[in-house]
C-alpha cells in the first residue's frame, strides 16, 4: 500500500477561480504522478482516522477528481469529506473487477463514516421516463414504477447518467451551459431535458446495468480542453462503468430485442 501526507503548497493552478484544498495540501505534482492503474484508495484525517474508501479503474483520474470539489457545485457531505482529508493511501489491483471486489470487502470490514453505498442498505428507487415532444422526461421515485427496484446508490448515479446522455447529444456544449438541474450538487428527482428519442433507450438501458452502448458513445467523444474537465468526465464515466459492473452486465451487448440508440438514429459523434 502506498501512502502520502500533506506537504507542499504550490501556486494557483488556474483551472478554476478557487483552488481546491487538496491541491493546496498535496500539490499538483502529487495528483499528476498518481498511478493510472486500477485500485482502491483510502482517505484519512489528520489523526489517521479512516474517512472514506473508494475504487476506480484509474486511480489518477478518480482521486484527482476530488480536486474539483468546490462549494456551490458539490454536496455539503462531499465538501466536509474533502476538508478533512490529510492522508491519501492506495492499493493497486490487477483489474477493475478486482478493485470493485476489493472495495466491497473493505467496506464491509472497515465501514468508514463517509461511505454509504456498500455499508448500509437503504430504500430502493424506481425510474420512470420517456421522450415527449422532443424532451426526455425522467422521474426517480420510491413508489414502484417502470424500471426497478434500483439500488439506494442510484440516487447519485441518476445525475451522472443524465449529464453523460446530455453530453453525447451536445458534445460541443461547455458544462456551464448545461441545464441548471444537471449542474446542481444534488440533481432533482424530476428532470425535463431537450433530447432526442434515442436518449431514453440509452438512459434506461444504463439504469438496468446495460451500459455498453453509453460507454462506447462517451469513449468516442474528443477529450475536453482542460485537465479539470477531463478528470471530471473520466470520473463520471468511471461511475457508470462501476455501476454496470456491480449489476453484472458491464460491457456486455444489449440484451436481445432491446431498443438501442443506434437503431433510433443516434450515431457516434465525431465518427
Amino acid at each position: 500500500m502506498s501512502r502520502t501526507s500533506t506537504t507542499a503548497r504550490p501556486r494557483q493552478p488556474g483551472l478554476f477561480p478557487l483552488e481546491n484544498v487538496l491541491t493546496q495540501r498535496f500539490g499538483r505534482e502529487f495528483f499528476i504522478n498518481l498511478p493510472e492503474s486500477p485500485g482502491v484508495y483510502f482517505f484519512s484525517d489528520q489523526t489517521g482516522k479512516l474517512l472514506y474508501i473508494g475504487q476506480s479503474a484509474s486511480l489518477r483520474a478518480r482521486v484527482g477528481s476530488y480536486r474539483q470539489v468546490v462549494e456551490g457545485r458539490h454536496p455539503k457531505r462531499t465538501l466536509r469529506l474533502v476538508s478533512r482529508i490529510h492522508h491519501i493511501e492506495w492499493e493497486l489491483c490487477d483489474t477493475p473487477a478486482h478493485a470493485i471486489e476489493r472495495e466491497r470487502e473493505l467496506l464491509l470490514e472497515r465501514r468508514p463514516p463517509f461511505n454509504r453505498a456498500g455499508v448500509w442498505i437503504g430504500q430502493p428507487w424506481w425510474l420512470a421516463g420517456g421522450v415527449v415532444s422532443g424532451r426526455l422526461q425522467l422521474q426517480l421515485q420510491r413508489e414502484s414504477g417502470e424500471i426497478g427496484p434500483l439500488s439506494p446508490a442510484f440516487r447519485h448515479l441518476f445525475g451522472v447518467l443524465a449529464r453523460c446522455v446530455y453530453r453525447i447529444a451536445y458534445p460541443a456544449s461547455p458544462i456551464h451551459r448545461y441545464p441548471c438541474g444537471l449542474i446542481r450538487p444534488s440533481t432533482p428527482l424530476s428532470l425535463s431535458l431537450s433530447l432526442p428519442e434515442s436518449a431514453w433507450a440509452l438512459f434506461s438501458n444504463a439504469a438496468r446495468g446495460e451500459a455498453a452502448e453509453l460507454l462506447a458513445l462517451l469513449d468516442a467523444l474528443p477529450p475536453s480542453a482542460s485537465l479539470a474537465e477531463q478528470e471530471f468526465w473520466t470520473d463520471q464515466r468511471d461511475q457508470i462503468e462501476n455501476y454496470a459492473a456491480k449489476a453484472g452486465r458491464v460491457l456486455a451487448p444489449p440484451s436481445a430485442g432491446a431498443v438501442t440508440s443506434t437503431s433510433l438514429g443516434l450515431e457516434l459523434p465525431f465518427s
